[in-house]
């Protein structure tokens, strides 16, 4: 967590005090709870449009009330119109935004043709070629849901506090009727479209790189106990305060057993997300910390800008990270394996012996002979020391370049992309860059 563009997040965590859990409230009623609402509207209206009350019907014209079947033509054949581009009708805007059509068309412009040969004979369907569909909208609202009820346990907060209510499936205390974002013939939508700007904006907000407090979750997901401590420039007791409220767990940097927080000796752990199963080992429940983590990738299916944003502040670690594998021989062998295996895998792992890498491996099989087969490795003759070689690692995680899990005497560590790039960094200058 040493780059430049961690200079003003680490100033705005100081600031903040963001070890202590209350100064996550803010994030929660700010942020989660505002999207929550917004992503539970749009899924509502989704629905509505999915119901037997529209698609049930044999055709758009034995819809009963006429009101709504107004509204539906509007939706299917609203701005289409002789010799205009009907790309900006706002037929095509329901059509991929949430798939409204005539006869489950598998394109907008044969929903036309549909429309336009039979008319209201038409049966309305709802086909799952829409941006809604895509961006699982329906999971969105129960994790969502989910991280608010972990979130208002945490911090001892009743739901109606938040606007939520304090039952399941946890809705929102105020609830727009879906059927007044269809807009009349004649009628702008306004509504509609200022629902979905505003939930796109909002997912922006929320993602990495922009919002302090995804940002920090992130880097701090993975990340020696000590290299937190002295970024935040805070206690053990503090941390650890911190570590209890996101779900992260002290493991040793020597053997990989869990330890407990507080500890006498911060150099030797690293945090992990916690993470358990149930009794039944069927169902995963995951840590905080790594429920915020995971609202990343509705995000970016959400906006494509907050991939972009992701990536460059990638690519901006790769560029502004300086770190000396010294002495280069002894970490040669382990770089160039993971080299070679970046052709082909992402991830490699390292075995760990008394607390030393004695061997790299990767998931390539190498066969023998009658289907016997071993994996690609290679062994690391200088048994580096495990705590010292994630030290060094240590911005390369946090910044998102590659992603670490232990298991065993085995530590696993997954590659993003980009790291093929840095790698090659890596080798060219000898260990320093």
């Amino acid at each position: 967590m040493n780059t430049a563009s961690k200079i003003s997040l680490r100033e705005w965590a100081k600031e903040n005090k963001i070890w202590e859990p209350k100064a996550w409230r803010v994030f929660l009623e700010k942020d989660i709870v505002s999207f929550y609402k917004q992503a539970y509207t749009l899924n509502a209206f989704y629905r509505f449009l999915k119901s037997e009350k529209i698609c049930g019907n044999s055709s758009l014209a034995d819809i009963e009330d006429e009101k709504l079947k107004n509204k539906i033509r509007v939706a299917i054949y609203g701005g289409v119109e002789p010799n205009k581009d009907f790309n900006k009708s706002f037929a095509k805007f329901m059509y991929d935004n949430f798939g409204i059509c005539a006869e489950n068309a598998p394109s907008f412009e044969e929903s036309i043709k549909h429309y336009e040969s039979w008319g209201d004979s038409i049966k309305v369907s709802v086909n799952s070629n829409s941006w809604i569909n895509s961006i699982s909208i329906e999971d969105l609202v129960g994790d969502l849901g989910s991280l608010i009820k972990e979130f208002s346990d945490k911090l001892d907060i009743k739901l109606s506090e938040i606007g939520i209510q304090e039952s399941y499936p946890y809705l929102p205390v105020e609830s727009v009727d879906p059927e007044t974002f269809l807009p009349q013939a004649g009628e702008k939508p306004e509504k509609l479209v200022s629902l979905l700007n505003d939930f796109r904006q909002k997912a922006l907000d929320l993602s990495i790189g922009i919002n302090p407090f995804t940002t920090f979750a992130f880097y701090s997901r993975t990340i020696p106990l000590l290299v937190l401590m002295e970024f935040l420039e805070c206690d053990i007791n503090e941390v650890t305060k911190m570590a209890n409220f996101l779900g992260l767990k002290g493991c040793s940097l020597v053997d990989g057993n869990e330890i407990a927080l507080p500890t006498n000796s911060p150099d030797k752990v690293i945090l992990l997300p916690k993470g358990e199963w149930s009794t039944t080992g069927k169902t995963y429940y995951p840590a905080l910390i790594k429920k915020i983590r995971n609202l990343q990738s509705y995000l970016e299916k959400i906006d494509p800008v907050v991939k972009q944003v992701y990536e460059n502040i990638i690519k901006q670690a790769i560029d502004q990270i300086h770190i000396a594998f010294e002495p280069w021989k002894d970490y040669e062998p382990i770089f160039s394996f993971i080299k070679e295996i970046l052709e082909n895998e992402d991830w490699v792992r390292l075995e760990v012996k008394n607390g030393r890498i004695v061997k790299v491996e990767s998931n390539i099989k190498i066969y023998t002979y009658k289907g016997h087969y071993s994996y690609k490795e290679a062994e690391v003759p200088s048994k580096i020391l495990l705590r010292n070689f994630l030290l060094k690692l240590s911005p390369v995680i946090s910044a998102g370049i590659a992603d670490i899990s232990f298991s065993g005497s085995w530590v696993s560590l997954k590659f993003h992309p980009f790291a093929k790039e840095w790698i090659g960094k890596v080798i060219k200058n000898e260990g320093k860059i």
